[in-house]
């Protein structure tokens, strides 16, 4: 057998892993470098959703790059290069709506892949994720006061109906980032990427973390409609999973955390203060409406 020759190059660095592309004589490649029992994690998930109806068991095409390798002594894991387009690049305008048909139909074979993880993100969980959130803004002495107020809020409000809500509910494998940067597309489909959040939670969590890019990235004007900006995605995932797929109450509170997670995450909103601030009041709302239903079913 010939000897397999690789040319390599490091193509990003995110946060405590190092991930490269090599050309190799057979297949191109990405490797991913992971810190202590991490990338162990993530090659038993994967494995697991490459076994799956999202990946080689997939009708048409697999909705996910294949993992080839996982090495222990270097924490190195080795996927298949798929070539594509996030949905997410501007050069594709339209592109996330335009295949949101297709997008609910790939999140539909995730969340009913069957894979379990031990990563737990309930609701308590999600509550206390925003409070780390928050602190991290209120220790950045570049954040304004006005800024920091509306962090403030949105977690109270979240907090409220959220931090002791600890009753049982079913729980899917989620993405975790599930944006449209985390969809790639091209000519033979639709392929999800980054499996380094995988979790399992309320198929809602996924539904709303898309949801939250889309209405930030289109302007963050009026108050998010989930109904507007997940319709035919929930469509596709109905087809897909043959149920309605999600609980319309829970999911304006599951967009209220993601609203949260953008305003504290996205770069361009730390240089945005009137627009990071219009997010947050706009998961308050969504996480204080919740809380007057509540009320009202009470009376």
């Amino acid at each position: 057998m010939p000897r397999e020759s690789t040319t390599g190059s490091a193509i990003a660095v995110a946060p405590r892993r190092l991930v490269r592309f090599e050309h190799r004589s057979f297949s191109d490649v990405v490797v991913t470098g992971y810190p202590g029992t991490t990338g162990v994690a993530v090659h038993s998930a994967m494995t697991g959703l490459w076994a799956s109806r999202l990946g080689r068991g997939r009708r048409g095409r697999p909705g996910m790059p294949e993992p080839l390798r996982f090495v222990v002594r270097t924490g190195e894991l080795t996927i298949a290069w798929v070539p594509g387009t996030a949905l997410a690049d501007p050069s594709s305008p339209g592109a996330p709506s335009s295949r949101s048909v297709e997008v609910g139909t790939l999140l539909a074979d995730l969340h009913g892949s069957g894979v379990v993880v031990d990563r737990v993100h309930d609701r308590p969980t999600l509550a206390r994720a925003v409070r780390r959130q928050v602190a991290d803004v209120a220790a950045d002495p570049t954040t304004l006061g006005p800024v920091l107020d509306a962090f403030l809020e949105a977690a109270q409000a979240i907090d409220r109906v959220w931090l002791h809500d600890d009753a049982p509910r079913r729980h899917v494998l989620g993405h975790g980032h599930f944006t449209p940067r985390t969809v790639l597309a091209n000519h033979r489909g639709l392929v999800l990427l980054d499996f380094d959040h995988l979790q399992m939670a309320e198929l809602e969590r996924d539904l709303a973390l898309w949801a939250a890019w889309v209405w930030v990235d289109a302007g963050a004007r009026d108050l998010p409609d989930t109904a507007a900006l997940l319709g035919d995605l929930v469509s596709g995932y109905a087809a897909t999973a043959r149920r309605v797929p999600a609980d319309r109450a829970a999911l304006e509170v599951h967009l209220a955390v993601a609203l949260v997670g953008v305003a504290h995450g996205w770069p361009s909103l730390r240089r945005d203060h009137f627009g990071r601030i219009r997010v947050l009041r706009a998961a308050t709302v969504l996480a204080e409406r919740h809380l007057e239903r509540e009320a009202a079913r009470a009376l």
